[in-house]
């Protein structure tokens, strides 16, 4: 199963990405965009709750918030797990990232 981590959130964008690249790079929008921040779709990707409340309570929400997100708006993949973890060099900023894996849904050919 794919494996997606997120500390790296800066990757540039791909216009015309195929494949499992494409697939990743859209998971990726999706876990790093704020619900009501696209104009013409004001649902798309998580409403960011979470942001400086760090329970666990808030964990598991946001946990739930984006696999329900990328669920959605990626049909092609069906989220296995999504941890929440520091980056290497941000262990003591207080910083989690999602570690998403993931698996194709059957039938789904790149």
């Amino acid at each position: 199963m794919p494996v997606l981590e997120l500390a790296e959130t800066s990757m540039p964008l791909t216009i015309g990405a195929t494949g499992l690249a494409a697939i990743e790079q859209n998971i990726r929008i999706i876990v790093t965009t704020l619900a009501y921040s696209v104009a013409l779709d004001r649902g798309f990707a998580h409403v960011g709750a979470f942001i400086d409340a760090p329970t666990p309570y808030e964990a598991a929400r946001l946990i739930a918030d984006l696999t329900e997100a990328i669920e959605t708006k990626e049909p092609r993949v069906l989220v296995e797990r999504i941890t929440l973890e520091p980056s290497a060099d941000e262990a003591m900023q207080g910083r989690l990232y999602p570690k998403v894996t993931y698996r194709r849904k059957d039938g789904v050919t790149l």
